[in-house]
């Protein structure tokens, strides 16, 4: 089972390379991420985008042979455009965000022409490593990048797509706790309705390859020592592996925070699709994308696998 980052990255290096398709790269820290994605043999590249830019923030890229290929676009709609229609073409197993609005990105994305749909709910997970834990140190976050308020159904949806990226890192039974603001169910708080109604529901068998319970604050799902203070008897209590947020505001402010209150190294994927979709904020550090390029290869081995 991969447990931290190092092991994320030693993983992927021994995949062998997978094609990345960039969308308008056009920030330092990204091109920074490439490189040592190159250097590292994680992946090859193709950069569509603007060439005069490409040329001057990426000077050495032709010291990298065939690893790398352009298709020049100054326009970053159109690169966009291009992007996807590359992936559709079997051109690239990982599309990646680089100088393009995420919005705009997933708006394209989500296009029934763009050949990305698979029919499921596309979701962010972000993982973070907890330095805290001994064995597993991989916690995910989601969803904090497209679901903007999930009921249920969507949750259900949720979970299912974490469980994948978690089984794609050999986690067989990743611990899921259903986030809110308190253990109690509250009939007046939807989040701790459909806390519960997940939980039974992975009880009866309508979610696999998981356990899940809840409601549990942030507190009671990651640390055994308040789960026991609040005296919780759980399988989840305290290790949760996976945590589903209330709504997208939570689950953004949730994986910001470990970044900027607690300096944590972070990695996210979008999946549900055909392929891997990174979204790396433009503000990420180049070891976030690099990261998160690593997870993508991961993913895209694992996507072939088992369709």
């Amino acid at each position: 089972m991969i447990q931290n980052f190092e092991q994320l990255l030693g993983t992927a290096r021994a995949l062998g390379r997978k094609n990345v398709v960039v969308a308008f790269p056009n920030n330092d820290e990204t091109f920074a991420a490439i490189s040592q994605a190159l250097d590292m043999e994680l992946a090859n590249f193709l950069l569509v985008g603007d060439e005069l830019i490409i040329s001057q923030k990426f000077p050495h890229m032709k010291n990298y042979g065939r690893s790398v290929e352009t298709i020049a676009e100054s326009d970053v709609g159109r690169a966009l455009l291009k992007s996807i229609e590359a992936i559709r073409d079997g051109r690239g197993d990982i599309l990646m965000k680089g100088g393009v609005d995420t919005a705009t990105m997933m708006k394209a994305v989500l296009r029934e022409d763009a050949g990305i749909r698979t029919g499921k709910l596309l979701s962010d997970i972000f993982i973070l490593e907890y330095p805290e834990r001994i064995d597993n140190k991989f916690i995910m976050i989601t969803d904090g990048g497209m679901t903007l308020a999930p009921d249920l159904k969507n949750k259900v949806e949720l979970i299912n797509n974490a469980v994948e990226v978690a089984h794609a890192l050999g986690n067989p039974n990743p611990k899921v706790a259903v986030l809110s603001a308190t253990e109690l169910v509250i009939p007046s708080l939807p989040s701790t309705l459909d806390a519960a109604a997940l939980s039974k529901m992975n009880e009866r068998g309508q979610i696999k390859g998981c356990t899940v319970d809840g409601p549990f604050g942030l507190d009671s799902a990651i640390s055994s020592d308040a789960a026991d203070e609040k005296k919780i008897n759980s399988p989840v209590a305290g290790k949760a592996e996976i945590l589903i947020a209330a709504n997208i505001e939570s689950a953004n402010s949730l994986a910001k925070s470990t970044t900027y209150f607690a300096g944590l190294r972070l990695a996210h994927v979008i999946v549900g699709g055909r392929v891997p979709v990174l979204i790396p904020s433009r503000a990420d550090k180049a070891d976030a994308k690099l990261l998160s390029i690593a997870l993508g290869v991961i993913m895209s081995e694992y996507y072939r696998s088992v369709l």
